[in-house]
Order: C-alpha cells, then sequence, then structure tokens
C-alpha cells in the first residue's frame, strides 16, 4: 500500500475516534433522566392530619409467622400522621411488599400510640400500633431518625447478615 493511501487510513482513524469521543462526552455529560414516582402513602389522613414522618426500610423475611419460601425480602414503609391541631399521634398507614413473592402492596392502617419502655431502658420511646401485624406493633424510637422493631419482650429483633429491623425516617414526599 502506497504512504498516501496509510496516511488517508490513519486521518480517517483520528476523525472517528475524535467523533467518538465528542459523542461520549455529551452523553457523559448529560443529566441522568429521573423517574419521579407519586408518594405510596397520603400526605394527609382521612381526618385531614397531616403526614409527620415517613420510616423505610428493607427487613427479614421473619416479620411473617410463616415467611413465604420466595420471600428474598420485605421492604416495609411505616407513615405516621399526628393530629393537626395538637400533634399528638393520629393514625399510621404501613405498606408491606414482600420481595420475590409478589409485587402486591400490603397496606395495614391504625392508630397509633406514645408508651414509654423497653427491655433494655425503662424510660425509651415506644409506638406502638393498633391492628398492625403480630410482630410489627412496636417500635423503639431511637430519636427522630430510627425505629427499631421489639418483639414480644419489647426487645430490639435481632436480623440476619443481609437485613435488619431498623426503619431509617426519610423524607416526605408530596403527592
Amino acid at each position: 500500500m502506497k504512504k498516501t493511501a496509510w496516511a488517508a487510513i490513519a486521518a480517517m482513524a483520528v476523525v472517528i475516534v475524535a467523533a467518538g469521543a465528542i459523542l461520549w462526552g455529551s452523553a457523559a455529560s448529560a443529566p441522568p433522566s429521573v423517574t419521579d414516582f407519586p408518594p405510596w402513602y397520603a400526605t394527609e389522613n382521612a381526618r385531614g392530619d397531616p403526614a409527620a414522618a415517613d420510616f423505610e426500610a428493607h427487613v427479614p423475611c421473619a416479620i411473617d409467622p410463616v415467611p413465604e419460601p420466595a420471600c428474598q425480602r420485605v421492604k416495609l414503609g411505616l407513615v405516621l400522621y399526628r393530629d393537626a391541631a395538637t400533634g399528638e399521634p393520629s393514625t399510621y398507614v404501613m405498606s408491606i411488599v414482600r420481595v420475590g413473592v409478589s409485587d402486591e402492596r400490603e397496606v395495614r392502617q391504625g392508630e397509633w400510640q406514645i408508651e414509654t419502655g423497653t427491655a433494655l431502658d425503662a424510660e425509651a420511646t415506644v409506638y406502638r400500633l393498633g391492628g398492625a401485624p403480630d410482630l410489627l406493633t412496636e417500635y423503639w424510637a431511637v430519636g427522630e431518625d430510627l425505629l427499631l422493631i421489639l418483639d414480644g419482650d419489647r426487645s430490639p429483633r435481632v436480623g440476619d447478615a443481609a437485613y435488619g429491623y431498623t426503619l431509617n425516617r426519610v423524607p416526605l414526599r408530596q403527592g
């Protein structure tokens, strides 16, 4: 092959590489697209009380007395509502999605109250949910941002190597 042919091939390769770099650079700098889903809960309950806190976590499937064999983990959400006038506990809504079993969301609702004392701390703040599944009725409020799921003796439940029983507060979403 002649030198001019090699020079043309080299020039074409440089053009291709440069065009690829420009296209790749513009794609890499483009902002990622964001899909914004509405919240799974209402921002106000039926009484008009506002959602005060949203706690979420992935927890072990052992929240069920007899876990489904196909269950990989449970997506658990808990939204607490407070009376609009007094700030006192009002109602809650709970979301349970059993990953690996179904995409269906089980929703539980009821009233909640504040009690005192766990097996480890007699002064601890405990949230008690009326009408919740048996293994999800009591939570130790550790500060404003963490809830520990308690067992029947009011001791924190112990998780496994993959998932624990701590719910984290997440920002409330607007519908």
